[in-house]
């Protein structure tokens, strides 16, 4: 009697606990900061590679919002981010020179994260192993001013997926952080529109890549909301039929997470 008594109330209590653990936590983030954007010309991605060495760079704001839902050892993330750059100046490596101020860049991103974590901890209690994939899509738009009223506005739109490797550090509720690395497969397709006497426009489709390392840290400071900073460096190149170059950026942020 005793027997079928403990064995109904675990049947009973199973589905429950099942519900319980797999909850999943849903987190909403705001992150605003600052980011710097050069760019390059390349003339050959062959060894030796051709490059240009004067850089044209620029600096500006740049928001994030993002939507986590995660589990213990699984996340999805979606992401959107926006930004633009100004300021423009042209930095040869032994000075800059400064372009006019109607040079400009403005960015539009979104992406996709899903991550799964190795249940083993490394060494440490709540350090964890992470690897996942990342698609994603932007789209760029960028001014340059030359001499004699020559204008080149430049458009793209970049869609890649990229391999993700993730070291997450979770000693507890109140403080965690993270370091990712991803490599990326990019497809752009662009057009440029030069404005002179004659006005000429180019349709282009080309491949790249895009290289991202990240770091994260969190606080908590109530039970629902944490302090955070963010740190991302970017490396990339596209290579196309009309356009060749290489481009960098880094972005320092901070913001608040609303966990519910």
């Amino acid at each position: 009697m005793h027997t079928r008594l403990i064995v109904l109330l675990a049947i009973a209590m199973t589905p429950s606990v099942i519900r319980a653990q797999s909850e999943p936590q849903i987190a909403w983030r705001g992150i605003a900061g600052y980011q710097t954007y050069g760019q390059r010309d390349v003339a050959t991605s062959r060894p030796p590679v051709d490059a240009s060495p004067v850089r044209w760079q620029g600096s500006g704001p740049i928001l994030t919002v993002d939507y986590d839902r995660a589990r213990p050892l699984r996340l999805h993330r979606f992401e959107l981010t926006v930004s633009s750059s100004g300021g423009f100046e042209y930095d040869t490596g032994r000075g800059t020179v400064p372009r006019p101020e109607a040079d400009g860049a403005s960015f539009l991103e979104g992406q996709y994260d899903y991550r799964r974590y190795l249940a083993k901890e490394l060494g440490l209690s709540g350090l964890h192993a992470g690897v996942g994939v990342r698609g994603a899509g932007e789209r760029r738009s960028l001014q340059r001013h030359y001499g004699g009223d020559v204008t080149l506005n430049e458009t793209a739109v970049t869609g890649s997926i990229a391999i993700v490797a993730a070291l997450r550090y979770r000693p507890g509720d109140r403080f965690s952080a993270e370091a990712e690395w991803s490599n990326a497969a990019a497809l752009s397709r662009g057009r440029q529109d030069h404005i002179a006497d004659v006005a000429m426009d180019r349709t282009r489709w080309g491949g790249g890549w895009i290289t991202d390392l990240a770091a994260r840290g969190e606080v908590r400071v109530t039970p629902h909301v944490a302090a955070v900073v963010f740190y991302l460096r970017r490396g990339e190149g596209v290579l196309s039929d009309h356009r060749t170059y290489a481009a960098d950026r880094q972005r320092v942020m901070a913001g608040i997470t609303y966990v519910r």
